[in-house]
């Protein structure tokens, strides 16, 4: 006695197919469409990093500016607003993260920062601070220019 095994109509078999092929292609654009939110959010991280850089340069260009039409560079209470109350700067950038940047002289050193995604000082990766830092000079009588 031989049992035959019942077969399926060809029809069949071609749409349980087609639906497998539908689910596992539906899954690979999910996979696909993760992967894509994941890498925009890395490259707008970095862009952020990039832009806080670009304002740093300028705000040390409109210090330098500053320091060469008045003789000076702004104290650290008159701040980064002396610079657009000079008309050095049109507007006061705010770093990427809505934060004010930061402005030190300390030991002949003026230093920018950005204090990062965080918002604190220090930090890895996106948020570490974005430092500038560069020489004061000195005036003549042999003293920095604060």
């Amino acid at each position: 006695m031989t049992e035959s095994i019942p077969r399926r109509p060809l029809s069949r078999a071609l749409r349980q197919a087609g639906l497998a092929l539908l689910w596992v292609a539906g899954l690979g654009v999910l996979v696909l469409f993760a992967m894509l939110v994941v890498a925009s959010e890395v490259c707008a991280e970095a862009s952020r990093r990039d832009r806080a850089a670009i304002d740093l340069s300028a705000i040390q260009g409109a210090l330098l500016i500053h320091q060469e039409q008045h003789r000076r560079l702004p104290t650290e209470t008159e701040g980064l607003r002396l610079l657009v109350e000079h008309q050095s700067l049109q507007a006061l950038p705010m770093d990427p993260w809505h934060n004010a940047y930061e402005y030190t002289v300390r030991d002949g050193q003026v230093r920018l920062r950005s204090l990062g995604a965080d918002g604190d000082l220090g930090g890895d990766g996106g948020d570490a601070d974005i430092e500038l830092t560069f020489p004061v000079a000195t005036a003549p009588e042999g003293g920095p220019t604060p």
